[in-house]
């Protein structure tokens, strides 16, 4: 059956942030119309319970019965007025319902509903939601108040409903219910964090089993309503600490359409990603139902003004090519300040709308696979103490070289955030350097480790921090005696699913290590690696950065090992001491099939300093496993991404021009020229530009080859195959 929530959709909610009911006095029909014909969305979003200070996120803008209405909407229904112009116009009307900020007059008035953190007070309390408000527990008697919104919701006949929320905030919940819930299921109270009390990780699991307990409760009530509804909240993206909130993106797409997460930009003087929307929709895209990827018309947390086009294309552009829809909060204000604000949504979701059917039914073409793992986002502590010592920034300004204090952290918390702040910087870091690279990728999650998942691709990484299981281990074992590659590094896969160690024998053998005698001191800059030949493009000599943490590892014998890392040194400015007897890579050939092992955290080095050796390094390594699909030879800023389309004997390319003026936000997209690209071991008829609405010369030769004359900002390449 082709449910209309699996083709590629273009979503907007239109807020009225500084009057909700100031919808009651638009012309509805012009309104729409507008929409449909002008920002080509196919999908809107209406707010049902808005997200308003101080909290009132109880109060509805269409008739419910047993709700009060929010001021303005005491005599009109915006959800069924509405409803009948948006099919008049073929759009899909979802409603947004607000559950995770509530007014502290409410809760007073609910005894038993409000979070609870481990010192005994209301998670609002302590941390005011957005400034004035509280938030209410998925345990708690509030669930059955929540359940009868969205049925009074799904009565108006709309399409479906997006919670913004329930939330499990951090240090949440120890409310009645859930200390009833959980020494019902463990036999014991909510234990406080304590990182070396398996209760603890018990509890981190019964948090997210407590969201997506509520998400199924809900589905079940949506569906009773109207069997084909959809609901959906914000899954939580990929970042490490999505355990804090309860956020387990795969654990949530069992019971809801939509995997959603935000990747809002926001000007920083920090460091920006420039993958940020790409990043989202691969990992949204792993969880199995449809990605999208949400972002805001506005210049980060300035509502009311424009972000700048060349951002909003970006962002939309970046999701498609990553075969996920997208949403868009817009804003009436915006637009009738600065009409021609809304001109970067006309052209980019014009584009889509026109060629929609270049973006059904993809399948991704991809040898790599990149593990995502929410086990060690939950779990990972490492053992390395060298991780936790203070090495400063390494910066050298006015005559000094910041080192840092040398003291290790020992507080388990704060090492258990210093983990954390390592695998963003190593998802970042590999997905980066790949995509740079122009290597297709997949990403995968820990449920995807098994055979027949993987058996579709040649090589799989596990990124420097993972905890793998007993059972997960041998699969990967499996994988690479029947003819895969496997790149590990640091410490990945020497601990189990809740982090225990695992520095056994067995795990150690895969890698061609026969020990680890410990660390290298932790030194920020003047450490290296040298190339003992000519390989992955070094020469034999060549000095390269080593990042501040490494492993001294012994290699097994008949294991290759092209790298070793120098002697260490304590400060700069200091003489080298030659090289130490210790691998920086061992190569080792195992069954069938050969891993590849970095002894230090290349992804989170790269990720933190982007230093091109680096990249070099990571890309070298998946080239020397196995020889590409597609080689594309253009600056490391084009993202390209390769798909075949289901029963359509397509081949379908997506190039991003990422290629900009050195800052963000973005003011300019630089044209590339000349792109040159050949896919192996297919035959073709055609090749066509979508975006330049011309067919394309070409060689066919164990493959296809031929050059894109032009990149401006975003094309689809249509492959048709003989």
């Amino acid at each position: 059956m082709a449910y209309w929530w699996k083709r590629p959709l273009r979503m907007m909610r239109w807020d009225y942030i500084d009057d909700f009911s100031r919808i009651k006095n638009e012309n509805i029909d012009t309104l729409v119309r507008m929409k449909k014909g002008k920002l080509h969305i196919n999908c809107e979003w209406i707010v049902g319970t808005p997200g308003v200070s101080p909290g009132l996120g109880y109060l509805v803008t269409f008739y419910a019965e047993g709700f009060d209405r929010y001021p303005g909407f005491e005599d009109f229904d915006s959800l069924r007025t509405y409803l009948s112009y948006a099919r008049k116009y073929g759009i899909r009307l979802l409603v947004y319902l607000n559950m995770h900020w509530f007014s502290y007059e409410f809760a007073d008035a609910h005894p038993g509903w409000e979070k609870i953190m481990s010192n005994g007070e209301p998670y609002g309390i302590v941390h005011p939601l957005y400034g004035n408000g509280t938030t209410f527990c998925v345990n708690s008697p509030w669930r059955d108040w929540a359940f009868k919104l969205m049925e009074e919701t799904m009565k108006t006949g709309v399409d479906g409903i997006f919670l913004d929320g329930p939330v499990v905030y951090p240090d949440c919940c120890y409310c009645e219910s859930c200390q009833k819930k959980f020494k019902e299921r463990y036999g014991s109270e909510i234990p406080k964090e304590d990182w070396q009390d398996p209760l603890w990780k018990a509890f981190i699991e019964f948090r997210e089993d407590s969201m997506a307990d509520f998400l199924k409760d809900a589905q079940e009530v949506v569906l009773r309503i109207n069997p084909e509804g959809v609901i959906f909240l914000n899954a939580g993206s990929w970042q490490p600490g999505s355990w804090r909130v309860a956020r387990d993106a795969k654990r949530l797409s069992r019971y809801q359409n939509f995997s959603l997460a935000e990747a809002f930009f926001h000007p920083s003087s920090g460091r920006i990603n420039l993958y940020q929307s790409a990043m989202t929709t691969k990992y949204l895209r792993a969880t199995g139902i449809p990605a999208v990827t949400a972002f805001h018309y506005c210049m980060g947390a300035w509502h009311y003004t424009f972000l700048p086009p060349e951002e909003i294309k970006l962002s939309v552009y970046q999701a498609v090519s990553c075969n996920g829809s997208i949403w868009i909060g817009g804003s009436t204000y915006r637009h009738e300040y600065k009409p021609e604000g809304c001109k970067p949504l006309n052209e980019t979701l014009g584009f889509l709308e026109k060629n929609e059917d270049y973006l059904k039914d993809l399948e991704s073409i991809s040898d790599t696979a990149l593990l995502f793992s929410s086990q060690t986002s939950r779990y990972y502590i490492s053992a390395i103490t060298e991780l936790y010592k203070d090495l400063g920034s390494g910066k050298e300004q006015d005559l000094i070289v910041d080192l840092g204090t040398g003291k290790t952290v020992v507080d388990w918390s704060k090492r258990k955030l210093i983990c954390e702040n390592l695998m963003s910087f190593s998802y970042e870091g590999y997905f980066t350097a790949l995509t740079r690279s122009h290597i297709m990728f997949d990403i995968v999650l820990d449920e995807d480790i098994l055979l027949e998942k993987l058996s579709k691709y040649k090589i799989l990484i596990i990124p420097d921090f993972a905890c793998l299981s007993d059972e997960q281990w041998q699969v990967i074992e499996d994988f690479v005696k029947d003819g895969g590659s496997l790149i590990t590094s640091f410490d990945a896969g020497l601990y189990s699913e809740k982090g225990e160690l695992r520095f056994i024998e067995e795990r150690l053998r895969l890698l061609g290590i026969k020990d680890i005698e410990g660390a290298f001191p932790a030194v920020r800059g003047e450490n290296y690696i040298i190339a003992k030949e000519d390989i992955f493009g070094f020469d034999k000599g060549n000095l390269i950065e080593r990042s501040p943490y490494a492993l001294k590892v012994k290699p097994l014998e008949r294991t290759y090992t092209p790298f070793l890392f120098m002697n260490p040194l304590e400060r700069v400015y200091t003489p080298l001491k030659g090289e130490s007897n210790f691998p920086a890579v061992i190569i080792n050939s195992y069954g069938k099939g050969k891993v590849l092992y970095f002894a230090f955290p290349i992804g989170a080095f790269y990720g933190s300093d982007r230093i091109g050796t680096q990249e070099q390094l990571i890309s070298a390594s998946i080239n020397y496993l196995r020889e590409p699909i597609i080689k594309v030879l253009a600056p490391p800023t084009l993202e390209a991404e390769l798909y075949r389309q289901k029963d359509k004997s397509r081949i379908i390319l997506f190039l991003v021009n990422n290629t900009g003026d050195m800052q963000r936000p973005l003011s300019y997209i630089n044209p590339v020229n000349n792109i040159e690209i050949s896919i192996k071991n297919i035959s073709i008829k055609s090749i066509y530009s979508v975006s330049n609405e011309n067919y394309i010369d070409f060689k066919n030769n164990n493959g296809v080859n031929f050059t894109v004359p032009i990149l401006k900002e975003f094309d689809i390449i249509v492959l048709e195959e003989e």
